[in-house]
């Protein structure tokens, strides 16, 4: 076995061992390989496991790399899952995008943008693991409101413009873009993040523990 091909299963080993997900970075540190060299090698592999003969993919989301069932085989799959997928709403998956592309916000900014109450809709997405919450120094101290790494996990998301380029936000909502840029979160800010989302994995294309 060439050096390169053991250098290319130690990262694809790395990457299957890592339930969580690992970063490209982590990867390098661990192994002593440049990061250039890491990101030709995933390239690689993203190629190969891309092929019709594997049931499984290599993806980023959220900056980490993890296995994931391929869509077109998901239906045997879900054969087997006992893991129930998110069955959203219209006015919740409203909601979500707001949070996802203008978060962290107050439920009165997502009402603002949406012209309509939103407590019942924050409410359910925080049970499903979507947004969690944190109670901020504005005045009456309401909660922030921002995705989850289980939102990134289940909807494939890496980039939030492939949500921004699906939805047309008004001059208001900018506006508020701006109020909310003007906002610093370390400085104004106070964690109390909710354990929700702790421990979950995407679903719809879940991670792969069992390769062969």
């Amino acid at each position: 076995m060439s050096e390169e091909l053991t250098k290319k299963a130690i990262i694809e080993a790395l990457i299957f061992s890592a339930r969580s997900g690992i970063e490209p970075s982590r990867i390098a540190s661990i192994t002593g390989m440049k990061l250039n060299q890491v990101m030709l090698l995933l390239e690689e592999l993203e190629r190969e496991y891309g092929g019709h003969e594997h049931g499984v993919m290599i993806k980023s989301v959220n900056g980490k790399l993890r296995f994931y069932t391929k869509a077109s085989i998901q239906s045997f799959v879900s054969q087997i899952s006992v893991r129930p997928l998110v069955s959203i709403t219209d006015t919740q998956m409203e909601s979500l995008a707001i949070v996802a592309v203008k978060g962290p916000l107050t439920r009165n900014d997502v009402e603002l943008i949406r012209g309509r109450s939103s407590q019942g809709q924050l409410l359910e997405l925080s049970k499903m693991g979507l947004i969690s919450k944190r109670k901020s120094k504005l005045p009456g101290r309401p909660y922030l409101y921002k995705v989850t790494s289980r939102f990134y996990e289940l909807f494939q998301v890496d980039d939030l413009k492939e949500i921004v380029n699906g939805l047309a936000f008004s001059k208001e909502e900018d506006d508020l873009e701006t109020s909310r840029d003007n906002l610093s979160d370390n400085e104004h800010v106070k964690e109390k993040v909710d354990s929700s989302d702790s421990g979950r994995e995407s679903e719809s294309e879940r991670p792969d523990r069992d390769l062969p």
